[in-house]
Parts: C-alpha cells; structure tokens; sequence
C-alpha cells in the first residue's frame, strides 16, 4: 500500500556544457553587439573623458656619519631606517606642504592641502637608503615644478637651526632632481580597452542567461519529454521563421 502511495522522484538534471554552448552560440549576435558597445564606451571613456595625469619622479638619499654614534654600523643604519620613516611622515606635513602652495606660481593660495597631498606619493626600499617621491598632476610641467619645490623646501625646512629639527638635520640631500614627463602615466589605454571587452562579454553572457532562465518555452521534442513525461508522437521539422519559408 505504501508503495502504490509513493510518487516517481523527478531528477533535476542542470544544464549540460553541450546546452550552455549551444545557448551561446544562438545568442552570438547580441553577445558581439553587447561587447562591442561596451567596449565603444571604454574607448570613449579612455580617449575623451578622462583627463590625463603626468607623474614627475624625483629622490634623495639620507646621509647619515656612522662616526657620530660610538655603536656599530648595523646601528646607524637602523637609526637611518627610522630617519626614512620620518620624513616620510614630516614631507607631508601642512608645514611643508603650505611653503609649496607659497613658492608655486602656478597654485591659488587656496589651493586645498589635502588635494596636494593626495598627489604626493612616496616609496622606499628595505636596506636602502633612497626615497622615491613622485608627483601626479594634469600638467606635466606643473608635477615636476610641485615635486622638485616640494623636496627642497622639506630639506631646507629640515635644516632650519632655528626651529631645531635636529633629528633631520643636515641628513637630506638630493640624488634626482623631477624632470617634466613626456608621456601621461594614466590612464592605461591597452588596460582600459581590455577591461572594457571583458566587461562587455561577461554583461553579455548575463543577459544572455537571464533571458534563457525567463524562457519558458519547450526548445524541442526531447524537452517535452523530459519535463511532461508525455511520449512524442511526431513534431513539425524546422523553426517558425523556415515554416513560413516554406508556406
């Protein structure tokens, strides 16, 4: 009795690899017209909205007289280590960064601080000595201006006897002096356009998929079969569009 109670389990069966390729394949027209207009929006994105950035590059060296302490050199250079570390933090200050509003023409006195700091990268290597300073800004010219003000105000800032930065003091010397860039740093055109196609398909393939989880339509004879468990006897050949042909 408990038997004839049962009902059949139906076994879902997920999409095989063959279909997905096939749901592709249909839809080839709307994927190429969906990348391809993506990828139109990157170029127009990347050509003609947004502005390009120079970077200008410039550095120097922390000098530090091992003869000054009576320890080891693993010493000195450990507190050199931490004279990087400080600068890092004092060549960013308002103090700083107010003397280059001052000394460049070119910048309103109005000019926001956190807008300069923001341009201001600085990178150095473990074991070495060298500090990177790099300036982006839309004017090439302007970047290498801003990046070479800024290091030898913070040098001479540094050395100033009178407020006492004895801890920078006398350390800081220029290696690099920024030259004006000939080329944008940003935005990465290649990158972009790239970015751009892979965005387009896979937007595609979402529309794409979307659309074929909303069908609702027997595709053919096996289907009917699969999902009804009803026995096809016979089926038209051809789709709607060749029927018409034919007629």
């Amino acid at each position: 009795m408990n038997d004839m109670n049962q009902q059949p389990l139906v076994e879902e069966e997920g999409m095989t690899l063959q279909e997905l390729f096939h749901i592709v394949w249909l839809n080839r027209a709307l994927i190429f017209l969906v990348t391809l207009w993506v990828a139109v929006l990157g170029v127009v994105y990347t050509y003609v909205i947004v502005t390009p950035q120079y970077t200008a590059e410039t550095s120097l060296i922390v000098q530090f007289d091992i003869g000054d302490t009576s320890n080891s050199e693993y010493y000195a250079l450990n507190i050199a280590q931490n004279l990087i570390a400080t600068y890092k933090e004092f060549v960013v200050t308002n103090l700083v960064l107010n003397s280059v509003v001052d000394d460049v023409e070119e910048l309103p006195a109005d000019y926001p601080l956190s807008s300069l700091s923001n341009s201001i990268s600085i990178s150095t290597t473990s074991g070495v000595l060298i500090i990177w300073i790099r300036v982006e800004n839309q004017s090439p010219a302007l970047a290498a201006e801003i990046a070479n003000t800024l290091v030898a105000n913070s040098i001479a800032i540094a050395n100033d006897e009178e407020n006492g930065y004895m801890l920078l003091q006398n350390k800081l010397k220029v290696l690099d002096i920024a030259e004006v860039p000939t080329a944008p740093s940003s935005p990465n055109k290649l990158l972009n356009i790239v970015i751009s196609i892979l965005l387009g398909g896979i937007l595609a393939l979402g529309i794409v998929f979307i659309k074929e989880l909303f069908n609702n339509k027997f595709q053919s004879s096996s289907e009917m079969e699969k999902y009804l468990s009803i026995k096809v006897i016979a089926a038209v050949p051809g789709t709607m569009r060749e029927r018409k042909q034919v007629e």
